[in-house]
């Protein structure tokens, strides 16, 4: 025999790169997955101008009916939006949510370090399908996804350090300007801080200085310690015609059901065996969160990233080892990727889109051919409000909105009730909403008790269609027609 001659190995091969890699493409797909939301063309429109101005202004100039100071509480998140749309259309925006929400997803990564693949995958997998409510739209909610999953390393890092301390002030002085979820995590961590006291007395005050600090971070601010009774005027537990609002029912699409069964299936795995249960502060706070999401539908899948970050390490514990898969040879753990390609390429199909545009497909969608006849008008447009910034992108500031989905941050209670009774016909309503000035209405065909009055009391219908009409005050020149109807997508 050649003294030459290698040995031959017959040890299997473990199987990683071979999952990773279509984990990626397939994660990649999910999580750059995007549609518009009604909020979409505000959101990137006052980020544009806060690039443009600086300025936070407190007159809004594309609201005729405003009647509070405008208290922009998600101005830093807009701005990135401006920001991301100036430098990539579309495109940015998609890649800014993209690299948000795997911001949270590394963390779960980081976390279940050490487990097979196969169970990092799944659980990494658990977290993303229970955000896509959330994550398959741009808007300021996912920097709450992200700030919530941050928070996760910081307080179950022991014991608490200067550091750390430090980094839960940066964390919560940012996420005060960008998304309202901060009380979220500001309830996430009191929670922590009282139990953690109670099980340890001699950290309570690295634990209490690490929560006032955070709390005091908030202040950083262009509004101060305006931005707390703004939110405590504010933040409420429902809006009642706003679905995403309400609470969490057996009506919901089956998707939104991954984020509360996925997260509390990860709890029941590790809390069966005494060896794998997280400490008491742990299992309460994902109990909290998960409580939130059914009291609040919308927070569902914005708690989901990070309830799975907290359990993590735990679900590592619990069946880290489990899954793995070996093959005789590198050559044949290859061919494995030919069926996960497959896979892949058919999960991209129903989910992608044209980059350069973003697709309008809710039931909010609005009327586009008669869209397409406000363009050139100047003056003040009575319009319902899931419109409203999709009105003021097209056709403001020359032509003034009456509401838009800002809501509360520029209109009072009283208005948004004033325009809901409106919309359905109430006489006195409608004479209010008149006496603002309005020159146009833009409102949805089933609003025919607000038309009739509208043609009783100064007002010309210019068009009708099946999903909406436009009426004008009758002594205002007549609108232009035939043109095309406006694209079905952002922008």
């Amino acid at each position: 025999m050649s003294s030459n001659a290698r040995p031959t190995s017959t040890a299997p091969v473990e199987l990683r790169w071979q999952i990773w890699l279509p984990w990626l493409a397939l994660a990649g797909v999910l999580i750059s997955a995007t549609r518009t939301d009604p909020d979409l063309w505000g959101h990137v429109r006052f980020g544009l101008d806060w690039l443009q101005t600086r300025d936070l202004p407190v007159q809004d100039q594309y609201s005729y009916t405003q009647d509070r100071p405008w208290v922009n509480h998600e101005w830093l998140s807009e701005a990135a939006m401006g920001a991301a749309y100036q430098l990539g259309g579309t495109s940015g925006l998609v890649m800014l949510k993209a690299l948000d929400m795997g911001g949270a997803i590394a963390v779960i990564a980081r976390r279940m370090r050490g487990a097979s693949p196969i169970v990092s995958a799944a659980v990494m997998t658990v977290a993303i399908v229970g955000a896509l409510p959330l994550s398959g739209t741009v808007r300021p909610q996912i920097w709450s996804a992200l700030c919530l999953t941050l928070l996760v390393p910081l307080l179950t890092l022991e014991p608490p350090t200067p550091a750390r301390g430090g980094a839960a002030v940066v964390l919560f002085a940012a996420w005060a300007n960008l998304h309202g979820g901060w009380i979220t995590g500001g309830g996430v961590l009191a929670l922590h801080v009282v139990i953690r006291i109670i099980r340890a007395p001699h950290q309570a005050l690295a634990w209490l200085g690490l929560g006032a600090a955070s709390l005091l971070a908030t202040l950083c601010n262009p509004y101060g310690i305006g931005l707390w009774r703004f939110l405590a005027t504010t933040v409420r537990p429902s809006r009642p015609d706003i679905t995403e609002w309400r609470q969490f029912s057996v009506h919901e699409p089956a998707i939104m059901w991954v984020s509360i069964i996925g997260t509390l299936l990860a709890l029941l795995l590790v809390v069966r065996r005494r060896e794998t249960r997280p400490p008491i502060e742990i299992t309460a706070v994902v109990l909290l969160l998960v409580t939130a999401g059914l009291r609040v539908s919308r927070v569902a899948p914005l708690m989901c990233p990070a309830a799975i970050a907290l359990l993590a390490p735990w679900i590592r514990a619990a069946l880290g080892n489990a899954g793995r898969l070996t093959a005789p040879t590198s050559a044949a753990a290859a061919v494995l990727l030919v069926p996960a390609a497959i896979a892949v390429a058919a999960a991209r199909t129903p989910v992608s889109q044209p980059m350069n545009c973003l697709a309008i497909k809710d039931v909010w969608m609005p009327d586009l051919a008669a869209a397409a006849q406000l363009k050139g008008l100047s003056g003040n447009l009575w319009t319902t409000f899931v419109w409203g910034e999709y009105a003021l992108w097209h056709f403001g500031p020359a032509l003034r909105v009456s509401i838009d989905g800002r809501r509360e941050t520029v209109y009072s209670d009283t208005l948004i009730d004033l325009h809901r009774a409106a919309e359905y016909g109430d006489a006195q309503a409608l004479e209010r909403i008149a006496a603002f000035g309005t020159d146009y209405v833009w409102l949805p065909s089933t609003r025919g008790a607000a038309r009739a009055w509208l043609e009783e009391h100064g007002y010309r219908v210019e068009l009708s269609t099946d999903a909406s009409f436009i009426a004008a005050r009758a002594t205002l020149p007549r609108i232009g027609g035939g043109k095309p109807p406006l694209a079905a997508c952002f922008p």
